[in-house]
């Protein structure tokens, strides 16, 4: 995630700079409800592991590894609230490129995380790292390779939560209209070859983009649901 935490005078400066940059990109209402300020102090507080972060090629060996690590997560949660487990991001999207970092969103029945579900996600190799950028209410968990050349992210999420149905109605969206993912890579190539910024703008403005396009894909979603 985003290297631009810090402490200090320096950087409650850099932090200032680049809100006010992005307040130039992005409209509030382009970010999930929160505000510019709100978003960048809260993701300049994201914890992550050290890790070689790559783009690579879409791999179609990304499916599979969901599925195997999905039967992993199920066997140790099943009896713990679990409700539902879910790929996301760019690698759920082929032929999309996507990073060595596959997303799982794994939806039990309430909120916060509990000591015992943690427990068992640190017996499967995961480590918690707080708050997820997702949602606050939300908890990550990665499962870094050995070799440090990608991981297991498992976002622990209310399965109630609007936050879920929207991640996975980005990716069914995206993966059953060929022009839209065509403009997303495009837009992604575009934004990630703006020179001068930071990680986390990137990233802040990137989640501006795929919220229009959730709000898209919500659409979509509705009206494909209401003609079953």
């Amino acid at each position: 995630m985003s290297a631009d935490t810090g402490g200090g005078a320096a950087d409650a400066f850099r932090l200032a700079r680049i809100i006010r940059r992005l307040k130039e990109r992005v409209r509030p209402e382009e970010l999930g409800g929160e505000s510019v300020e709100g978003l960048v102090r809260r993701w300049s507080r994201l914890r992550s592991p050290e890790l070689d972060i790559q783009v690579r090629e879409h791999d179609p060996a990304w499916a599979s590894a969901f599925e195997t690590e999905k039967q992993r997560l199920h066997a140790a949660l099943a009896d713990e609230g679990l409700v539902d487990i879910q790929h996301i991001g760019s690698t759920s999207i082929p032929p999309l490129p996507g990073k060595n970092i596959l997303d799982l969103a794994v939806a039990v029945r309430a909120l916060p995380c509990t000591a015992r579900q943690a427990e068992l996600l640190a017996g499967l190799g995961y480590e918690s790292y707080g708050p997820s950028p997702i949602d606050p209410d939300f908890t990550w968990f990665w499962n870094v390779n050995a070799d440090g050349q990608g991981a297991f992210v498992v976002h622990v999420c209310g399965h109630q939560s609007p936050w879920f149905s929207y991640l996975t109605n980005f990716r069914d969206f995206m993966r059953a209209e060929p022009e839209e993912r065509q403009r997303y890579e495009a837009l992604k190539r575009e934004l990630a070859a703006v020179p001068g910024q930071s990680w986390l703008e990137y990233s802040i403005v990137k989640r501006a983009l795929a919220l229009r396009i959730t709000e898209r894909a919500n659409a979509w979603a509705a009206a494909r649901d209401g003609a079953r």
